[in-house]
């Protein structure tokens, strides 16, 4: 793929996994793009402009998450509003072309880290709920935790029940022993090959996705990503407490192949 030919701006969230899914296939490919930062709420309207959508379109009452990918090759422009999609372009458009099969199985593994990922939202809105410093900390703009304090508390009271909101379907399907159980299928992968990587002796996006995942639930000091600080929830069940070893392959996984952008340094952010 040359350069020139393909623009890739990404619309992207720092912290969000699934952001964390798109950036990290995009620079395990070696595709180069251009990361647009997306503040929730303060950037919907931009969003949608950004997409050529106004209100008299149906589907600018649509809900929106990020990442977005938007492509543009030669004088066509490619828009791609899912995680999967954007890897699946990255992996099909690298050099080396994927089998029909290997496709399908790493459409399983996303599927399965969406299962862990899901139900870590699902805990960050009761959490954020609960105590409105959680979402404070977590996901509030740094310009946003200068104002005065009423008045990022009373912005964000309201920021999580929209949240709490627009993911409600999601949130109420989300449950500990689906979890536990994607878990399982993790370590029996792990077991079943030679115990670096989910899919044979390659790293491949599986790895991405379920590093991803695991860490939201057991999350890495060094890696920058949104998880309930365990102070507001210090009676949390640790659903990895009996996979020690998941816990040691995610580590090793991320050791290994994590992209700088999304480590713990302030100054990667602007990338």
């Amino acid at each position: 793929m040359a350069e020139k030919e393909v623009g890739v701006d990404l619309i992207s969230l720092l912290g969000s996994p699934w952001t964390a899914k798109a950036i990290w296939i995009l620079h395990h490919c070696g595709i180069p793009f251009h990361r647009r930062p997306f503040e929730p709420f303060a950037d919907e309207l931009w969003l949608r402009y950004k997409l050529g959508l106004w209100p008299w379109h149906l589907r600018f009452w649509s809900r929106f998450t990020v990442p977005i990918a938007i492509i543009k090759k030669f004088k066509k422009l490619q828009i791609l509003m899912d995680s999967f999609d954007i890897a699946e372009w990255a992996i099909t458009t690298s050099e080396t072309k994927p089998e029909v099969e290997e496709l399908r199985q790493l459409r399983h593994w996303n599927t399965l880290s969406d299962v862990l990922l899901e139900y870590g939202r699902a805990n960050f809105v009761k959490a954020a709920t609960r105590d409105v410093r959680v979402a404070i900390e977590v996901i509030a703009p740094p310009w946003m935790k200068k104002l005065p304090s009423f008045l990022v508390t009373m912005v964000m009271k309201v920021a999580v029940k929209v949240f709490a909101f627009k993911y409600r379907h999601e949130n109420s399907h989300s449950t500990s022993s689906a979890v536990v159980q994607a878990v399982q299928q993790i370590r029996a992968a792990i077991q079943g090959g030679k115990g670096k990587y989910l899919l044979g002796d390659k790293f491949s996006y599986a790895d991405i996705v379920m590093a991803i995942a695991i860490n939201g639930l057991s999350p890495s000091e060094d890696v920058f990503q949104f998880t309930v600080p365990r102070k507001y929830d210090p009676e949390a069940i640790d659903l990895l407490h009996d996979f020690p070893d998941v816990k040691d392959w995610k580590n090793a996984v991320m050791k290994q192949h994590l992209p700088p952008v999304l480590k713990k340094n302030p100054s990667e952010f602007q990338s």
